[in-house]
C-alpha cells in the first residue's frame, strides 16, 4: 500500500475529516510534516482548506530561524494561509519545572489552537507517525504506565486535532516525497542521543528490530487493542462514579465500601478519574501509584495516607477516603457570626435564630438549641485544634475532642472539616455531631437560640 492511500484509509477508519473542512496544519518543516501537508492536499475528495503554522520554539537559533523561512517559502509556493508564532520554551520549562521536550509541546498546541481559533478552523492535523507512536508505548513502558499510557497517541483528540501519518511510517514518507521530488530539512537535535526519545529511536528500536523487523507495527497495534480497552473500562467506570464518589471544594470524597465491591480494574480508573475531576495533571501519575493506593485502600489499616507526585494524596479513614491535594487536606477556616440570621461560608452554610424552648424540635443532628444566656454573640466558626475539649451533652466531664472524634469513628481527614462553633472561648457545638451539655436549654419556655447547619 503506498502512502496516500494508507493515509485516505486511515482518515476513513477514524472518521477524521469531512469534505471542504478547514484544517490548520503543523509544519515544522521536516519529512513527517511536509509529507502531512502535501498529501492533504491530494485529498481531492475532501478537498480540506489548509492553513500552515509553524511555530518557533526558541531553542535552536538560526537553525529555527531557517526552519521558518523554509516552511514559509513551503507555503506560499502552495498558495496557501502561513501563520508564524514564536515562543521561549526554555523559559517555560524553567517556570512550570517541565522537561524541555514537554514544555515545547504544551507551548506547540497552544499556538494550535489559537490559530485555528482565529482562522476559524474545524480542525488541527499534525504529523505522528507509525515511529512516534512506536517511540511513545516503549517510553511509557519504560516509566511504568498503565493501560492508559501505553494506548499511545490516539488517532483523534478532543474531535479536533487529527493525525492523518499515525498508521504510516518515516521510510514510507521519505518514499513518497523522494517519488515526488519534494525536499525537506533536518532537524540537528533528532540526532542528540542526550534525549531519551532519540536514543529510542537511534537505538533501542533498531535493536528490538533484530527480534521482531516489523516492532515498530507490534506496538501500534498493541497501543490500538489496549485504547479500546481502556475506553470500554473508562465508560464503565465513568457510570459508577457519581455511586462511589461525592465531590467537594478541591477535593473528591469516596464510599469506601462500595469502592471495594468493584472490580479492580474499575477502581484503578475510578482513581485516575477522582485525580483528574481535580484538575490535577496526570502526567506523573504511573501505573505503580495507582495500584498502591488500591493496595492500601483495601487493606485492613482503618486509616492513613499515600502520597501522589504533585501533592496529590488519597487519605483514608474507616469506610470513607479522600482523593485531595496536600494543601487541600490541611484546610483549615475561622468564621464569625455577629448576629442572628442566615451565614453562608465556602464549607457551609448556618441560620441563627432567636427561638423559644417549646419549640425544641429532636432527632437532627444538623439542627440544634442552646441556653441564650450562655451562647453569645461573636459566635466563632473554627476548624479543630490540637487541645480542644468539651462536655459531650450527657457527660459531665470534660472530653477531648481528638478522642471523642476516634469514639465516633470520624476519620482523621474529617476531623479538620468539621466546624467547631465556640462561644466566649469555649466549644458548644461541635457542628453536626454532638452539643455540649453546658450550653443545653434547662428550662422550658426559656430564650434559646436555634442553629441549622448546612453542608453542600
Amino acid at each position: 500500500m503506498n502512502m496516500l492511500s494508507r493515509v485516505k484509509k486511515t482518515i476513513e477508519k477514524y472518521k477524521m475529516l469531512l469534505p471542504g473542512e478547514r484544517v490548520v496544519v503543523g509544519v515544522s518543516g521536516g519529512a513527517d510534516s511536509i509529507g502531512l501537508l502535501h498529501a492533504l492536499l491530494e485529498l481531492k475528495e475532501y478537498k480540506p482548506e489548509l492553513i500552515v503554522a509553524h511555530l518557533n520554539h526558541g531553542i535552536r537559533g538560526r537553525e529555527a530561524e531557517r526552519d521558518a523561512v523554509f516552511v514559509k517559502r513551503t507555503a506560499e509556493s502552495l498558495g496557501l494561509e502561513f501563520e508564524l508564532g514564536e515562543a521561549d520554551a526554555p523559559g517555560y520549562k524553567k517556570e512550570k519545572k517541565l522537561s524541555l521536550e514537554e514544555a515545547a509541546r504544551i507551548l506547540r498546541y497552544e499556538f494550535f489552537e489559537k490559530t485555528r481559533r482565529e482562522f476559524g478552523a474545524d480542525k488541527i492535523a499534525t504529523a505522528h507517525t507509525l515511529d512516534d507512536q512506536a517511540e511513545t508505548v516503549l517510553m511509557r513502558l519504560m516509566r511504568g504506565s498503565g493501560m492508559r499510557g501505553l494506548s499511545g497517541i490516539p488517532p483523534v483528540s478532543r474531535d479536533v486535532i487529527i493525525r492523518p501519518l499515525i498508521e504510516t511510517s518515516r521510510p514510507e514518507i521519505e518514499k513518497y516525497l523522494g517519488s515526488k521530488g519534494i525536499g525537506w530539512i533536518e532537524d540537528s537535535t533528532n540526532k542528540l542521543r542526550t534525549m531519551q526519545r532519540n536514543r529510542i529511536r537511534l537505538d533501542l528500536i533498531p535493536e528490538l528490530e533484530t527480534y521482531n523487523p516489523r516492532i515498530r507495527e507490534t506496538l501500534s497495534r498493541t497501543s490500538d487493542i489496549l485504547r479500546v480497552e481502556e475506553a470500554y473500562i473508562q465508560r464503565e467506570a465513568e457510570k459508577s462514579f457519581g455511586r462511589v464518589f461525592t465531590p467537594g471544594k478541591g477535593e473528591m470524597k469516596g464510599d469506601l465500601k462500595k469502592f471495594g465491591r468493584l472490580h479492580q480494574a474499575l477502581r484503578l480508573s475510578m482513581l485516575r478519574l477522582a485525580i483528574d475531576n481535580l484538575n490535577s495533571s496526570l502526567k506523573n501519575i504511573a501505573s505503580l501509584h495507582l495500584l498502591s493506593a488500591d493496595e492500601f485502600l483495601m487493606s485492613d489499616s482503618a486509616s492513613g495516607e499515600v502520597e501522589f507526585p504533585d501533592e496529590i494524596v488519597i487519605a483514608k479513614g474507616y469506610d470513607s477516603f479522600l482523593v485531595t491535594t496536600r494543601s487541600g487536606l490541611a484546610h483549615k477556616f475561622s468564621y464569625v457570626i455577629g448576629s442572628p440570621g442566615k451565614w453562608k461560608f465556602p464549607e457551609f452554610s448556618v441560620n441563627v435564630e432567636n427561638v423559644s424552648a417549646k419549640s425544641l424540635e429532636e432527632g437532627r443532628e444538623d439542627v440544634a438549641y442552646f441556653d441564650a444566656l450562655k451562647v453569645v454573640f461573636p459566635i466563632e466558626i473554627r476548624s479543630f485544634r490540637a487541645g480542644d475539649k468539651f462536655v459531650p451533652l450527657g457527660m459531665k466531664g470534660e472530653k477531648k475532642l481528638k478522642d471523642y472524634f476516634i469514639d465516633s469513628k470520624v476519620p482523621k481527614f474529617e476531623r479538620y472539616r468539621t466546624p467547631i462553633f465556640t462561644s466566649g472561648g469555649e466549644i458548644f457545638w461541635v457542628g453536626g455531631m454532638r452539643m455540649d451539655d453546658r450550653f443545653k436549654v434547662r428550662k422550658k419556655g426559656a430564650k434559646a437560640i436555634r442553629m441549622s447547619l448546612v453542608f453542600p
